[in-house]
């Protein structure tokens, strides 16, 4: 645990497993080591990490791995939301347990909440902790889009350091601004959608950034582009990312396919398994395609 504000880039760990299916907790470390030398802020557990596909045993496991793995060399963020209250309370209390700097805390997505319904279930789950919460609106998995004044009404009961956020509603970049304003500029804002509209929500005032593995350095070499205000290097570096993005954000599962299919070839991961059911099947002139920019952004930032 560090006493660092949450701030900067953050990725997202891809949860790598072995041969049966098993966590593969070594290669998660390895994983970890290399986000934080790439020069990014700290490590994050999110839905792209399979989350939703663990069971309650693995996902108190990875809180307290990812805590101790980081240490005092980045913010450990655990993904704690959950179909209830009760269950969204009891992961986020064993993540703070943990160590875990801060939680990430998604909506429900079995049932399409009104702005009453959503705003109950984030207060009881940001009362039960003290550490930061990041409210994340995931707009793949929500029933109802969350409103701007939910967001509002959050951050004016619980203050802007305790309460943070991740909206991934479309458009974003818009909803960053009526976000910003809504709240008097206070709202601590971190871009979710891969880096794709980074180059325009930079502007509109963000505390950060959450990528994926995969694009740690890409994100890193963009992000601080944009703090020292070099606007052709990071429109150079964030318009091929953004075309990386188009074609890996069609689901979760294509996502996850072609990460792994990339942190493979990295030899950051040793297999591109999914734990079943997997809903996606990637074609090979998509996954070329993928490859070409990749490797040319990365060569692109590394240079």
């Amino acid at each position: 645990m560090t006493n660092a504000s949450i701030h900067g880039v953050l990725p997202v760990a891809i949860l790598p497993y072995n041969s049966d299916l098993s966590l593969d907790t070594s290669a998660l470390r390895l994983q970890i080591e290399h986000i934080l030398h790439t020069g990014c802020d700290g490590v994050v557990i999110g839905q792209i990490s399979e989350v939703s596909r663990l069971t309650t045993t693995e996902r108190f496991r990875v809180a307290e791995l990812i805590a101790e793995q980081t240490g005092d060399k980045g913010l450990a963020i655990m993904s704690t939301g959950g179909e209830s209250i009760a269950q969204a309370i009891e992961y986020s209390r064993q993540a703070e347990q943990a160590g875990c700097d801060a939680l990430l805390v998604m909506h429900p997505s079995m049932w399409a909440l009104d702005d009453e319904q959503m705003y109950v279930y984030f207060a009881n789950v940001i009362e039960s902790v003290s550490v930061p919460v990041l409210v994340h609106h995931a707009k793949s998995l929500a029933k109802r889009p969350m409103s701007i004044d939910v967001q509002a009404r959050l951050l004016k009961t619980f203050g802007a350091q305790k309460v943070q956020f991740k909206p991934e509603s479309a458009p974003t970049a818009p909803k960053v601004s009526l976000l910003r304003d809504a709240t008097g500029g206070e709202a601590r804002i971190f871009e979710g959608d891969g880096g794709m509209m980074l180059v325009d929500t930079y502007k509109r005032g963000l505390a950060g950034v959450i990528p994926a593995t995969e694009i740690a350095e890409i994100t890193v070499a963009l992000w601080r582009a944009l703090q020292t205000g070099d606007e052709k290097l990071a429109r150079a570096i964030g318009y091929p990312l953004s075309y990386l993005m188009c074609h890996m954000m069609a689901s979760i599962d294509c996502y996850l396919q072609l990460s792994k299919h990339l942190l493979k070839r990295r030899r950051l991961m040793s297999n591109t398994l999914i734990r079943p059911p997997v809903d996606f099947t990637m074609d090979p002139e998509t996954l070329c395609e993928v490859e070409k920019v990749y490797d040319q952004l990365l060569e692109f930032v590394t240079q």
